[in-house]
């Protein structure tokens, strides 16, 4: 984070403040001064500068300014470099705050850099001189910025000498010229002190970069909704319309920001909320993609006066499709679509026999097929005495025998209508996406040996449930990632199946296990505790 981006809004301004201050004075100092010091600065130039540039760079420097090595171990090095060198009087380091870092004084480390000639360096300058009197009275200094291995600068260092040989007016005139700096510091810091404050208080206590990240941080959170939110003002222009409304709307989102909500979308009644100030939900309307939505309408109030309105709308597609999917509904219909088509396909067989004139073989066949069927769906409701279960794995049958598929529920399979551990909807979502899975699996497989069971057995402690399918069997890559939504084998706009399953699983605190292997099969088990699961359920 830059320093700019850590200053609070009244420290910039008083800095601002001050660089102003510093600037006047300099200009008055160079009229004054300029000759006295030019010849003492000549000499002392080029020993100072490269002093601080050779210093700046030094990795030790470096790496105190960022926190990786005590302060005491750059204190002790930049003692020693002072006493060896007879030519520099003073050693200072400063951070990119001006918080002094390194000063011979130790009582002054962690102090606040007074002067202003670290300014320049702090801004990128190259290593330059400067007259101003450091916090320990040197007359003639050095400043160079220290970078770190990006290149931005975290501080400064800063060589100084006492210049003994100059002239007393010379010093007078500084010392009048800082007082009058001191001054004007003084008041620009007051006035700075109390713009900051208003200008913080229009910002609702938030400094101007929080104030911008907040906004951003919202802004983004909106914009990750699935739901679609356009809102108005009091004179119906569109004041705000994240992403998915942008998407479910076809609109262009900078485009439209300030237009009228009629121009931009006329069969919107979302203006109506601005009539009545009453709020509006599940209304039922129509995109400009010409795809129904369901919308919630809300008002907006502005010191207790309405002020405009906003709509929260979402695919009603999309909903009703969850819904199905949650219940198990989608799969009942399928069951039910299954058993259908085999039941005309075997009157047809029927009318053919009579046609052909083998009313006999017609009648036996009936009977074979009534018996059959009779069988299958008497041992099915002989052991699951819930209808929703016993349903779905009727028509799941009905379904796979189309197919030349053959499902079979495990004779030792049982499941009580009362007690159950899980709801109706619970049982459906689970069998009844894992067995379409497997009879999907199957049907494209080239093999001639396609098979499903579905086994329920159930305890006083547990409750397993396993689907067995002779597919192809589940990739390796794909099995660490198949419950996710949206993963599938199946092509695009799939992948929503074992993403129910495991939610629902979950849901009631159970486990789900699968086991794969390549041209023999897969298998899903899944297992409810009795300690697991919620209270009241089974």
């Amino acid at each position: 984070m830059s320093t700019k981006a850590r200053t609070s809004i009244r420290a910039q301004l008083m800095r601002l403040s001050l660089v102003i201050v510093v600037v006047s004075i300099a200009l008055s100092l160079v009229g004054t001064l300029s000759y006295t010091l030019h010849t003492e600065q000549q000499s002392l130039d080029s020993n100072l500068i490269n002093s601080a540039s050779i210093l700046a760079q030094v990795p030790l420097v470096q790496s105190a300014l960022l926190d990786e090595l005590p302060a005491e171990d750059l204190a002790d090095f930049l003692d020693e470099t002072t006493a060896r060198t007879s030519d520099i009087d003073l050693i200072l380091v400063t951070d990119q705050e001006n918080i002094l870092r390194y000063v011979p004084d130790r009582e002054m480390t962690g102090d606040l850099y007074t002067g202003t000639a670290q300014l320049p360096a702090l801004a990128g300058a190259e290593p330059y001189t400067s007259n101003e009197t450091g916090p320990m009275g040197t007359d003639h200094s050095a400043y160079a910025p220290v970078r770190d291995q990006t290149g931005e600068i975290i501080g400064v260092v800063i060589v100084g000498v006492y210049v003994r040989s100059m002239a007393q007016v010379t010093m007078n005139t500084v010392l009048c010229l800082l007082g009058i700096g001191i001054v004007a510091a003084v008041l620009g810091a007051l006035l700075a002190r109390r713009l900051s404050g208003r200008i913080k208080q229009s910002l609702l206590g938030y400094e101007p970069d929080a104030f911008a990240r907040q906004f951003l941080r919202q802004e983004g959170i909106l914009d990750s909704l699935e739901e679609g939110i356009l809102a108005i003002d009091r004179e119906k222009r569109v004041i705000f319309l994240n992403d998915s409304a942008a998407r479910m709307l076809s609109m262009d989102r900078q485009a439209v920001l300030g237009k009228p909500l009629h121009e931009v979308y006329p069969q919107s009644t979302l203006d109506r909320i601005l009539r009545t100030g009453q709020s509006e939900y599940n209304v039922s309307m129509r995109s400009l993609k010409d795809i129904r939505v369901l919308s919630d309408r809300l008002p907006l109030y502005e010191d207790g006066k309405l002020s405009g309105a906003v709509s929260i709308f979402r695919n009603r597609t999309e909903v009703a499709q969850l819904a199905d999917d949650l219940t198990g509904v989608r799969h009942m219909v399928d069951a039910m679509r299954a058993y259908t088509h085999e039941f005309m396909n075997k009157l047809h067989v029927i009318l053919g026999l009579l046609q052909i004139g083998e009313p006999e073989k017609a009648q036996q066949y009936i009977m074979d097929t009534t018996r059959t069927q009779q069988e299958a769906v008497s041992r099915i409701m002989h052991q699951i005495a819930e209808p929703s279960v016993a349903a779905l794995l009727v028509g799941k049958t009905s379904r796979a025998n189309e197919l030349g598929i053959h499902l079979t529920l495990d004779r030792e399979s049982a499941l009580s209508g009362e007690g159950a551990w899980l709801p109706p909807d619970a049982y459906v979502t689970i069998l009844g996406n894992l067995i379409e899975n497997a009879i999907e699996g199957l049907n494209q497989s080239p093999r001639t040996a396609k098979e499903v069971l579905v086994s329920i057995r159930k305890s006083e402690e547990n409750l397993l449930m396993c689907v067995e399918d002779t597919g192809p069997g589940i990739p390796a890559e794909l099995r660490r990632t198949m419950f996710q939504r949206g993963i599938s084998t199946k092509g695009r706009s799939r992948g929503t199946g074992l993403s129910l399953v495991r939610e629902v699983v979950e849901a009631y605190h159970g486990e789900i296990r699968v086991e794969s292997e390549s041209g023999v099969g897969t298998s899903f088990f899944i297992s409810f505790h009795r300690e697991e699961t919620p209270d009241g359920k089974e």
